[in-house]
């Protein structure tokens, strides 16, 4: 579980700025209710989870008795599933959202003006796991796991939809704060919805591009481990690089999602990608692997 806010680079929020929001866009979009994101109650959270098959994935899993936790302070909302009882050890779904209004602080392609902010919900938690799975060599542990994942990444990425469109959202936008977790979000491809998560900086989208190109000989928890541990080279310039948190956008109105597809995007994602080339240092990996590597746990 996160200890603070997740910061964005590139979106500065101004959700607490009352003077500087949009009636249409910002102040009449935030509820004041406890509910969850201040529309849901706990019978609401189990029919969405019934209607995008998350609680038939969970089930198949072999758990009951589920248990559903909602509570909302101020623009925070948070969701919890349990089996049997509330424990720590008993949790599959941790979910924390936060509602804000966002205002880019560099723009990357002028003919696109987001100067009046973006309403987005940011996910500052998000883990599904399953406590009675153990780690292998099949599956390993990736950084900042506890358990092994439940799965249902997908489903859930339906339910964050669903609340963005229903509350009139811009975006739903994460900060990966590793490196497989952007691999992850960048491979997860809603056919329904037709939209696809994209780093709000074509620049960033270029570097990470160029990662996925440049290191995909090896297992993504390794590579992973190694990025967070300060083992990634850029064989340009010859430095370690560490792995840097950038926003990744999932788009919900047509104006975001015509950015991150527009040709001048993709002009800067490619161009970026061709200029770096990189490699993980895996003799200094197998070092730290050696004296006892800890992960961001």
């Amino acid at each position: 579980m996160p200890d603070g806010k997740k910061n964005p680079k590139y979106l500065e929020e101004m959700t607490f700025a009352e003077e500087s929001l949009p009636w249409d866009k910002g102040r009449e979009m935030f509820s004041h209710s406890d509910l969850f994101l201040g529309r849901y109650a706990e019978h609401d959270i189990w029919e969405l989870m019934e209607k995008v098959g998350l609680l038939d994935l969970i089930r198949k899993k072999g758990y009951d008795n589920l248990i559903i936790s909602i509570s909302k302070q101020n623009f925070t909302s948070r969701l919890y599933v349990n089996y049997e009882r509330l424990d720590k050890d008993t949790r599959l779904v941790e979910l924390i959202l936060r509602e804000g209004m966002f205002r880019p602080n560099r723009t990357f392609i002028e003919r696109f003006d987001f100067s009046v902010g973006l309403s987005m919900i940011l996910v500052e938690w998000l883990a599904l796991q399953n406590p009675r799975a153990r780690f292998s060599p099949e599956r390993p542990k990736l950084p900042g796991q506890a358990y092994p994942g439940l799965g249902g990444l997908r489903n859930l990425q339906q339910m964050l939809y669903l609340f963005g469109a229903t509350g009139r959202k811009d975006a739903i936008v994460d900060v990966p704060q590793h490196y497989h977790a952007a691999v992850i979000y960048s491979r997860l491809y809603s056919s329904i919805y037709s939209r696809l998560y994209a780093f709000f900086s074509p620049i960033d989208a270029g570097l990470v591009e160029a990662m996925i190109r440049d290191l995909s000989d090896r297992p993504l928890a390794p590579v992973s481990l190694a990025i967070s541990s300060g083992c990634l080279v850029n064989e340009v310039s010859g430095a370690h690089e560490t792995w840097r948190a950038s926003e990744q956008v999932y788009p919900i109105t047509k104006l975001l999602q015509e950015y991150v597809e527009s040709r001048e995007y993709k002009a800067i994602v490619e161009e970026t990608a061709a200029k770096v080339k990189y490699a993980i240092d895996w003799y200094k990996y197998n070092q730290l692997f050696q004296q006892g590597i800890r992960d961001e746990a």
